[in-house]
């Protein structure tokens, strides 16, 4: 990969011939396993068993092509770490995404690797208020990642990865990192720069001040819609569609929303 990338996901695929990434998969994987590490030791969660029955994900045959864990806790609404695909194919999709609750007003963490068959990359802190109209909050959480952000977008070894679909790209914040770039390149100056960001979200979320309660039930609201049509919306469904089939996606998608919830 020489240049950024604007495509979408799933036509960067099947541009490629399969190609065994197991190895790429198994790195990946536990670069989130990192990530999370950092998250759970930190703050304290539960397991959500509501979806204990797909912990390990079936394809239609059933062969296990993924899993699924859920958690919930102080401050934190819904967290999803999970993982789906077919390394041996090239195509894989690993997330830990942590949606914070009404509480605080901490930016909720995205996190997603996986492989297509270059490394795909993205982390961001997804603001709780419309940007442009809430200065103090940009510069309270995304002004920490600013300058390390600037700097990976002046590597020349970064490739940024931008999504066709207007609303996935309508959800990035200014410090999103969302790269499509070869393995050595991201483990060489994209690895270390998403620990950082999950290493500072896990700082905001410890220091948390309590949001004033007249302000919960609209920041709230926002979260749920916000939550949910991300996901539904999702152009890499597709991908999802073809690995697992249409109702077992369909339930997924839920859970990552949290509709299915104890």
């Amino acid at each position: 990969m020489t240049a950024d990338t604007t495509q979408n996901l799933a036509d960067v695929l099947d541009a490629h011939t399969p190609v065994d990434n197991t190895e790429t998969f198994r790195y990946l994987l536990n670069v989130r396993e990192r990530a999370w590490e950092i998250i759970h030791t930190s703050i304290h969660l539960r397991e959500d068993l509501k979806c204990k029955d797909i912990q390990q994900i079936p394809d239609p045959q059933g062969n296990i092509v993924g899993n699924i864990h859920t958690y919930t806790g102080e401050k934190v609404d819904w967290i999803v770490r999970s993982w789906i695909g077919r390394p041996e194919t090239g195509f894989t999709n690993i997330h830990l995404t942590c949606w914070m609750n009404e509480e605080t007003d901490v930016p909720h963490l995205g996190l997603a690797l996986g492989t297509a068959p270059d490394v795909f990359c993205y982390v961001d802190f997804l603001p709780r208020y419309d940007p442009p109209l809430s200065f103090d909050h940009l510069n309270q959480y995304h002004e920490t990642m600013n300058e390390t952000w600037i700097a990976l977008r002046r590597n020349p070894r970064y490739k940024t990865f931008t999504p066709v679909h207007l609303y996935t790209r309508s959800t990035l914040s200014p410090i999103a990192i969302c790269g499509l770039l070869p393995f050595e390149d991201f483990r060489a100056v994209v690895e270390p720069i998403m620990l950082q960001y999950v290493r500072q979200w896990v700082e905001f979320v410890k220091h948390a001040q309590p949001l004033d309660a007249e302000k919960r039930a609209a920041i709230k609201q926002r979260d749920i819609l916000l939550r949910r049509t991300i996901v539904e919306k999702d152009p890499a469904n597709v991908l999802a569609d073809r690995l697992v089939g249409v109702p077992m996606r369909e339930r997924l998608v839920r859970i990552l929303h949290a509709e299915e919830r104890e």
